[in-house]
């Protein structure tokens, strides 16, 4: 990855060359507002299932940046093949978050990669 000042350059593959990644998804904290980035691959719910699980990791981000406890547990169950474990393709991410207080956030964009179709949200905390 190459990045400058204003967008990086991110070249995914020989087919795509010098996509213009915006700054604020690296970068999503500045001028003293709290941001947060979320990311989303393509979805099975489609659009609005993309939209809607980017969203949920921003504020999951803001929240992490205001000092929130959150309790990350990340379940993996293996087998065993020849005397080796390896991990199973199952392994589950699972994040809770306990807060007393609420993060309100709004979506300040939504970028979109041409190449792989992955969702980044930017939003920034009220």
């Amino acid at each position: 990855m190459f990045f400058s000042s204003c967008a990086s350059k991110y070249s995914t593959s020989s087919y795509a060359s010098d996509i213009q990644v915006p700054e604020w998804v690296i970068n999503p904290s500045r001028n003293g507002l709290i941001g947060g980035v979320g990311y989303c691959a393509a979805h099975i719910n489609g659009y609005a299932g993309q939209k809607e699980l980017a969203s949920k990791r921003a504020l999951e981000d803001i929240a992490r940046q205001k000092g929130v406890l959150v309790n990350s547990i990340l379940l993996v169950s293996s087998k065993s093949s020849n005397n080796t474990k390896l991990p199973d393709t199952t392994s589950k991410n699972i994040s809770s978050y306990k807060t007393q207080q609420n993060v309100k956030a709004y979506i300040k964009e939504i970028w979109v990669h041409p190449v792989s179709k992955e969702m980044y949200i930017y939003m920034i905390a009220e």
